[in-house]
């Protein structure tokens, strides 16, 4: 049976940690040895770092969803920190306007609206994701935002956005697919 593993972001998480209800990671798992080390809300850079706590080598194959380029790494969430899902994410514009009452929250808001430098981040977030498909040939890069691919990235988000739902942030339909393709590629 092949070792896979699972890196990135929300996307491709275990919310089974929080929720009930599989998604495609979870799918894979009836198929293959499946190490799922994906977080949700992390930045680009947590995910390289996802990568380099592993053994790359021991594995047939990685998956790697990459994240926005607009996620700013922090140390700790002000408001995600004791969540099981949320425990290691980053800051980002949309979320933090859901909890613009928070102090912390609300300059997090206040740098995105008035000193954010969109070109810097998605330069930065470019050479990360270059480095880690430099870094891993054995990698399957996918990604559910399109603003933010590159060629060696399969780009999900029509599937994601005609197919919105809880678990990985679609319904079963969506996450079926997902598992479809994912599992042809492995296998491939």
């Amino acid at each position: 049976m092949k070792k896979i593993l699972i890196s990135g972001d929300s996307f491709a998480a275990d919310w089974t940690k929080k929720y009930d209800g599989i998604g495609w990671v979870n799918m894979l798992e009836n198929d293959f040895l499946v190490t799922n080390v994906a977080e949700a809300g992390v930045s680009e850079f947590k995910i390289y770092q996802q990568l380099q706590r592993n053994d790359i080598e021991s594995y047939d194959k990685v998956i790697i969803s990459h994240t926005s380029a607009y996620r700013i790494p922090v140390y700790e969430h002000p408001i995600h920190s004791k969540d099981s899902l949320h425990k290691n994410c980053d800051l980002i514009y949309s979320d933090l306007k859901e909890h613009k009452n928070n102090k912390l929250a609300k300059i997090g808001i206040d740098f995105y609206e008035n000193l954010f430098h969109f070109e810097y981040f998605i330069f930065t977030y470019n050479l990360i994701m270059d480095k880690i498909i430099k870094e891993i040939p054995n990698s399957i890069n996918i990604s559910f935002f399109d603003s933010f691919v590159s060629k060696e990235v399969m780009c999900f988000e029509e599937i994601f956005l005609k197919n919105k739902g809880l678990i990985n942030h679609m319904n079963d339909k969506g996450n079926n697919m997902i598992y479809k393709k994912i599992k042809k590629l492995i296998n491939e």
